[in-house]
Order: structure tokens, then sequence, then C-alpha cells
């Protein structure tokens, strides 16, 4: 999908993604949309909210749209404390997006890569995907860094 100077609807967005992960195969209940999750931190209070989460029994996947055409990859620390803090097991991916980039972080060894719609697994892959490794985290750190993010610091 090509990004255009104009902003995209909400709806155009959804259905893009929509299409996109039952192209790959993802069965439709699967797919829960703008889920969203509360975070409070020393007397701050923020909404979360995340495009499109796969889940079939665990998360498999967590996907956010940020319309960001530069700069795409600020956004991938704050996601990993997304997927560390609000799912337990964690999501096996974390997908950025703005339509045109992809970003996917694989949430357990935290490796990164960049590209297209190409690479977002399919269905049958996610669905064998197994981590090689959980690496472990600080949940004081991920809420400190979250709470940086969502306060725009």
């Amino acid at each position: 999908m090509e990004i255009s100077s104009k902003e995209i609807s909400k709806d155009l967005i959804l259905s893009h993604l929509k299409t996109l992960f039952l192209k790959k195969g993802y069965p439709e209940n699967f797919l829960f949309w703008e889920k969203i999750f509360y975070f409070n931190y020393n007397n701050l209070e923020f909404t979360v909210e995340i495009t499109l989460v796969v889940e079939e029994k665990r998360p498999l996947l967590i996907l956010n749209y940020h319309a960001s055409k530069l700069g795409l990859a600020s956004f991938e620390r704050p996601t990993l404390s997304i997927a560390r803090l609000f799912f337990n097991p964690l999501p096996y991916f974390a997908v950025l997006t703005n339509l045109q980039n992809y970003i996917l972080l694989e949430v357990y060894p935290q490796k990164i890569k960049k590209g297209g719609e190409e690479l977002i697994p399919d269905y049958k892959t996610i669905r064998s995907y197994q981590p090689p490794f959980e690496k472990p985290f600080n949940k004081d750190i991920e809420e400190k860094i979250l709470a940086f993010y969502l306060s725009g610091g």
C-alpha cells in the first residue's frame, strides 16, 4: 500500500491489515482489533491501544500501526515493553508498520528484521514456531521505559 501525503482513515488501515492477515492464512476469529490496555506508573495513568492482537489460546503476534513515514524504528523498544508488560505468555512476534515499511520483532530472542509485508509470518509458520530461548527482563525497567515513551519523554 502506497502512503500518500494525506492521512489514511482508520477503516482503510484496518481493512488493509485484515486482508493481509487473511491472505497469510490467519483465521478471522483469531484477529482481535484495537485492544485497549491501561497502564499506571507513579501516579500517571495511560491508555495503550494495540492495533491487532493475534491470539490462539495464547498471544502469537501483536501489531501496531504508526503513521510515521520516518522513525518507525523509534517505536521498537516501547513495543517490546508493551509485549512484556501486557502479555503472559509473551507473544512470539511484534510488528510495527506504517503500511509501507514493516519491522518484525522476534520477542523472545529480540531479533529485529526490517522490510515489507513479507516479514509477517504466515499462520502455518507461527503455529509451529518454537522460540529459541526467553531473554529475562526486569519488570521495573520495562515500566519505566513504557512510562517514558507514553509521557512523550
